[in-house]
């Protein structure tokens, strides 16, 4: 899984290399309509449901916005006044919603964070409070509106429709079931701390990156504990790895092992390795069911040495993605590489050279990049880079040969078209769904989609 604010599709194959803007653009707007005809005011949250619709949390315009295969955009929830009412389509308000997970039957979940609900809108619109009472901050494990909630961001929902939450604010983990139910799977609310226990007799601090396996393990990054947390069943909650209130760098065993501030986490649910973006350690970790914790790439200083384990080096890594035989690719953002790291720990740079800023399409060290920021691998083992500041989308095959899916480096711009005739603009965000259509949040107020057919137009938004 590869978190990038907000942006979750699921791997696919995706060949081909042209692109078109799928939602929004400058000026900010709200409008409705096809293509360039619509309007975004920062876009944060993405989901892809199981028919292929998008679904784009509008946070500045308090809206959920449905944007079509065709390209037609409409307000899916929500007026654009900030607000809390539930009801069809624009009769409901929203509150800077910003997490959005879909679930298989069409059903989008909103992490409507200062409202401090859970939000639910159904495949034909309808929003009621999922759980939560708007403007009512609490703890309140219940049904529905009885329950209460403090700035929820994280969301993930397991295979039976269990949706989890992290509830920031309160330093805890939610869990709601599809009929409304939310209990307290970990931590007690407005008592941060790292303790260990079943339910609410466990503790956590400032919880934000959240994660659920097959076996519906769930992970918590407890970033301000320097931890990492697994719930179980029966609620069991244990610190996988970590030892709270203490930062550091060690590889070891359970609280042997130490991380600074980690924020993003992801299972292969196939292997049940945990991977976690060590954030301020300048560190990719790796932790294994037992806790057994290893740096898969970095060691601590800035750098951009291949190496194995710790004897590797990173610079201010950002995204992070995993590939079905377990092969783990970070945008190294500061080092302008992209680099692979094995299931043992051996990291090579796939691409780019390091602290060589370029745009140059090439292979391995031959390959230029400039602040790499997210990636997203297909099932093929192609990986998908949002290249920053070289405002263009790149493709890199298993071998590291690089070229340049979409977008002219150094030119930014809105323009629809095919590879270099298109236009970004500091693009972040990337994922591949199923159908292998690449989609990109851009920064210039849109978000893109590079199809399988290579047919290049403005899904939502105006360039």
């Amino acid at each position: 899984m590869l978190l990038v604010f907000g942006l979750a599709v699921a791997d696919a194959a995706a060949q081909d290399t042209r692109f078109r803007v799928l939602a929004g653009a400058s000026p900010v707007g709200d409008n409705d309509g096809t293509g360039g005809g619509a309007r975004f005011n920062v876009p944060v949250g993405i989901a892809v449901g199981s028919a292929g619709t998008v679904y784009v949390t509008d946070v500045q315009n308090n809206k959920v916005r449905a944007i079509t295969a065709a390209g037609v955009v409409t307000t899916f929830a929500g007026s654009g006044a900030f607000g809390n009412t539930d009801g069809a389509s624009s009769d409901a308000r929203f509150g800077g919603p910003q997490g959005a997970v879909a679930d298989g039957a069409g059903n989008v979940y909103v992490a409507d964070t200062f409202n401090h609900t859970i939000r639910k809108v159904t495949p034909g619109g309808v929003v009621s409070t999922f759980a939560g009472l708007a403007g009512s901050t609490g703890s309140a494990d219940a049904t529905g509106s009885a329950a209460r909630f403090n700035s929820p961001r994280g969301l993930a929902m397991d295979a039976a429709g269990t949706l989890y939450v992290a509830d920031t604010g309160n330093h805890t983990i939610r869990s709601i079931t599809a009929g409304g139910v939310v209990t307290t799977l970990a931590g007690l609310p407005g008592s941060p701390g790292p303790v260990d226990g079943t339910g609410t007799a466990a503790r956590f601090n400032s919880p934000r990156g959240v994660a659920v396996d097959s076996a519906f393990n769930v992970y918590v990054a407890d970033s301000n504990n320097h931890t990492i947390r697994k719930i179980a069943a029966g609620a069991v909650v244990t610190t996988l790895a970590g030892l709270a209130g203490t930062s550091g760098n060690t590889n070891a065993t359970g609280s042997a092992a130490r991380f600074n501030q980690p924020r993003g986490v992801a299972v292969n649910s196939a292997t049940g390795l945990v991977y976690v973006a060590d954030t301020n350690n300048n560190r990719i970790r790796q932790v294994t069911a037992a806790g057994v914790v290893t740096t898969l790439a970095g060691g601590g200083a800035p750098g951009g040495f291949d190496g194995t384990g710790a004897g590797a080096r990173f610079n201010g890594p950002e995204g992070v993605a995993v590939d079905s035989a377990g092969l783990v690719y970070v945008a190294d953002t500061i080092s302008d590489t992209i680099r692979k790291i094995t299931a043992g720990g051996v990291v090579t740079t796939l691409a780019g050279f390091y602290g060589s800023l370029g745009a140059v399409d090439g292979t391995g060290p031959t390959a230029r990049f400039a602040y790499p920021f997210g990636v997203a691998v297909d099932a093929s083992g192609n990986l998908y880079v949002a290249d920053r500041t070289n405002h263009t989308i790149r493709r890199v095959t298993p071998a590291g040969t690089v070229t340049t899916l979409a977008g002219l480096a150094d030119t930014p711009g809105t323009t629809d078209g095919t590879g270099s005739a298109a236009r970004f603009s500091n693009p972040q965000g990337i994922a591949v769904d199923s159908a292998g259509t690449v989609y990109v949040a851009d920064a210039g107020s849109t978000i893109r989609t590079i199809t399988p057919a290579g047919v290049v137009t403005t899904l939502a938004g105006l360039a």
